[in-house]
């Protein structure tokens, strides 16, 4: 019988679960109410769900080596990729044919599971192994498949114009396809992977995934280390330089591994591959290869028109710059799946608050604000697919408030800082400001009416009539500022 694979990617810095009290994402609760357990009533061979926890996330790492790689990965992005891999690893092992594979994610984690959205539509879900047998449902072997797929198919080409290595990745596509066995054809016939998600449910999805001051900063602290390195072998010499360089040779090994990894090329010949030893090779490989680094540009903005349900919940108070939202689908597949009579097959509605207040993780008395964008999401994924997916409803309770508190984590960046920093420096020591542009008539959701009906509502610090900026035009509201 048909299963539900339920994949949960959590937003940066998240994990839920670790503590009774601790404070929780949309993204884990739902996962809380949808996962199989000893506590739960939910039928392991009816349900799997796995929770991937936000990048940069180290609290559940063991070793030096995994932390400082975190920390590499969290501030150049290129962590997004392990996050993306472990997803797809969970839906390779898990899934059979026939079964519903459902995506959720927050913040980079909405990213995350649009990226493997994404992944899936190129490669599918391999049947075998490449080499006559069966798919791995476990180990190295797995996630190598894994990792293939995002790092040298998926990633091909990542922030730089679709358009301009569209042949090359999708070449790639086709070739990881014919070897684990996972073609398909879209609704128009065009080629593919032969499995997509059915349901794509995503909280305020950002991506800043890197910038080039970070990825900079990176190789100018790799050099140094290595120069250190070597000024200490030269000036102490013998073991107590040994000793002292150890630490700085892993770091500067990681950070130009992290790195180098973002390099990709493409060979014509599909059998040809770059020896190391061959000079000729690197050139031609560098003539037909690139840095695939996101540098705040040509985030990947597709999803497959054939994926049926998408769910995006986005944030209007948001305005912090560098949590711009990343948009979602193109007017050409919004209007095919008009003419096919899919009116429901993309809903993007517009919340009041700030982005955690969409997904959550607040202290749970300040959480009235998310728990609205939590309750539209479980009531669209209960109309989507109604009776399909099993939800713990005693541990999924909600209370919406439309007049709930909204936070401001620009303030609170500046709340935290002393008094004497902030009286020499003002209000510059926070994050760069701007407010989403918020088209004039983006569908809003009930509740930003009633915040707007409100006399005065909570918006961090200060109690005033709810305002923003960027719906002055907005055609629902735009009387209200006059």
């Amino acid at each position: 019988m048909a299963k539900n694979i339920l994949i949960f990617s959590d937003g940066t810095g998240q994990i839920g679960g670790l503590r009774p009290d601790q404070r929780l994402s949309n993204v884990y609760k739902m996962y809380r109410a949808m996962r199989a357990g000893p506590d739960s009533p939910i039928d392991p061979s009816r349900q799997f769900a796995f929770y991937d926890p936000g990048l940069g996330a180290s609290e559940g790492r063991t070793s030096k080596r995994e932390r400082i790689r975190d920390v590499l990965s969290s501030a150049l992005g290129t962590g997004i990729d392990d996050n993306v891999i472990d997803c797809y690893a969970a839906v390779i092992a898990q899934y059979e044919p026939g079964d519903r594979v459902l995506l959720f994610g927050f913040s980079r984690g909405a990213y995350t599971v649009r990226a493997l959205a994404n992944v899936m539509n190129l490669c599918g879900v391999p049947t075998g192994d490449g080499n006559g047998h069966a798919v791995p449902r476990y180990g190295p072997k797995l996630r190598k498949i894994a990792a293939d797929a995002v790092r040298y198919v998926y990633n091909h080409g990542a922030g730089k114009d679709r358009a301009r290595y569209q042949y090359e990745r999708e070449t790639k596509a086709q070739r990881f396809r014919d070897r684990y066995g996972c073609d398909g054809r879209g609704s128009g016939g065009e080629p593919q992977g032969n499995v997509q998600p059915c349901f794509v449910g995503v909280f305020d999805t950002v991506a800043a995934l890197q910038s080039r001051s970070a990825i900079a900063l990176a190789v100018v602290c790799a050099l140094v280390l290595m120069a250190t390195t070597l000024a200490g072998w030269l000036w102490l010499g013998g073991w107590p330089a040994l000793f002292l360089s150890v630490p700085a040779v892993l770091a500067s090994v990681l950070a130009v591994r992290v790195l180098f990894r973002q390099f990709k090329y493409f060979f014509e010949d599909p059998d040809r591959r770059l020896r190391w030893w061959h000079p000729i090779d690197w050139v031609d490989a560098y003539r037909h290869g690139h840095f695939a680094l996101w540098t705040g540009k040509h985030y990947d903005r597709y999803i497959d028109r054939d994926v049926r349900f998408l769910r995006h919940a986005q944030s209007i108070d948001e305005a912090r710059a560098n949590f711009a939202r990343v948009e979602w689908g193109r007017p050409e597949d919004i209007a095919w799946n008009h003419e096919q009579g899919r009116d429901d097959w993309m809903r993007q509605l517009w919340f009041a608050g700030n982005h955690s207040d969409i997904g959550g993780s607040y202290p749970e008395h300040e959480s009235r604000l998310s728990d609205i964008a939590l309750d539209w999401m479980v009531a669209e994924l209960d109309a989507a697919m109604p009776g399909t997916i099993a939800i713990r409803r005693d541990v999924l309770f909600r209370f919406p408030d439309a007049l709930g508190l909204a936070h401001d984590e620009r303030k609170q960046l500046l709340f935290m800082q002393p008094r004497w920093l902030r009286a020499w420096t003002g209000d510059r020591l926070t994050w760069p400001e701007k407010h989403r542009p918020v088209p004039v008539d983006a569908p809003l959701h009930d509740s930003v009416l009633q915040r707007f009906r409100a006399a005065a509502v909570a918006h961090a610090d200060v109690v005033k009539p709810y305002r923003p900026p960027n719906l002055a035009h907005h055609e629902a509201v735009a009387a209200f500022y006059r």
